[in-house]
């Protein structure tokens, strides 16, 4: 029987998905156009929401036994209203997520979760299984929060290319009974190289979802990145809960809330600031690179927000415009280079 159960936004409960019997796969798109996903959905739509589509039209995802599509965007909205009939066969569940975090928003979330737990397990969730789940995940969600912390350091560090590429292989095909394999994925990433008094520039970047090859060129033009503000870096890591909940969906409703804030919580913008600051301080951060994906409104908002941040603390910014096809490599390196070489002279 195929348990692969795929997911797309970090709002996404995998320990519901676990506690359920599924392995979660996270959908990170594709490399390329997606002339197919453009039949279905409209042009002027988030770039990864269409290469997901199209690695499903295409045939490219594993067999999956179904897919839960939060209702975090517009676009993702859309893709939950398409993926039914032309996505892969298989269960489509759909999840609500409130834009702000207050107990209200916690009650509504947890009561969400709860709905998506009897959809998926087909009758009442075992809590005993779901709490289980929970402790298991937070074990691995810590130790990649000491991965991050530990770039802090100046004096030696590892590439943000080698821990995202790490990172992307953790998010898929993996549960409890496959404990090990993350432990390995995470213990593998001492067997790069460790580089000593790098004076490269140390960089935050931020968006919604960071492209690979982004980071990649980044690092080859002589950057050093060492932390990455998105939904598939350290925001996906969440952050510990504040204080003991009996019930467990209140318990994940308050840990996917209280994570890092996403562009899309409205409400957030002070938290968000903060974010931004002890990112700055702590890890020595002396140059920003916002990566505004195409059509996204909430990175759109989010970038003036980040760039009055950075103009009242100095940081230099270079924002960066994707489709999230790779197309970009040309104008991202005349930009990136030059942007670089004016950090070094500083």
């Amino acid at each position: 029987m195929n348990n692969l159960m795929g997911w797309l936004c970090h709002y996404t409960p995998v320990e519901i998905l676990t506690a359920s019997g599924y392995t979660p796969y996270r959908l990170l798109g594709r490399k390329g156009n997606n002339p197919r996903a453009a039949s279905y959905l409209l042009g002027n739509l988030c770039p990864y929401v269409q290469s997901c589509l199209e690695a499903a039209l295409r045939q490219e995802l594993p067999p999956l036994a179904g897919v839960v599509i939060t209702r975090s965007c517009n676009a993702m909205i859309h893709l939950a209203n398409v993926w039914p009939r032309y996505g892969l066969k298989g269960t489509t569940l759909t999840l609500n997520v409130p834009r702000r975090l207050d107990e209200d928003a916690v009650i509504y979330f947890g009561l969400e979760l709860r709905r998506l737990a009897s959809e998926l397990a087909g009758t009442q969730l075992n809590e005993e299984s779901l709490w289980a789940a929970i402790t298991w995940w937070e074990k691995q969600r810590a130790a990649w929060r000491e991965v991050f912390t530990s770039r802090a350091a100046v004096q030696c560090h590892q590439s943000g290319r080698e821990i995202m590429d790490a990172l992307a292989r953790w998010q898929r095909s993996l549960n409890p009974g496959e404990g090990e394999e993350g432990t390995v994925i995470i213990n593998g990433l001492a067997r790069y190289p460790c580089y000593q008094n790098d004076r490269r520039p140390r960089l935050l970047l931020a968006g919604s979802i960071l492209p690979e090859e982004l980071i990649a060129m980044v690092e080859e033009c002589g950057g050093l990145s060492v932390f990455e503000d998105s939904c598939n870096g350290r925001r996906l890591l969440l952050a510990p809960a504040a204080g003991a909940e009996k019930d467990p969906y209140l318990y994940l409703a308050r840990l996917y809330l209280g994570g890092p804030p996403c562009p899309r919580m409205v409400g957030e913008g002070e938290k968000r600031y903060r974010y931004w600051a002890e990112a700055v301080d702590r890890f020595h951060i002396q140059g920003v690179i916002y990566h505004v994906m195409k059509f996204c409104d909430a990175a759109m908002y989010d970038f003036l927000a980040l760039k009055a941040f950075c103009e009242k603390r100095g940081l230099p910014l270079l924002r960066l415009d994707g489709d999230f096809s790779g197309g970009n490599r040309g104008q991202w390196q005349t930009r990136l280079e030059a942007f670089l070489e004016m950090l070094e002279v500083q």
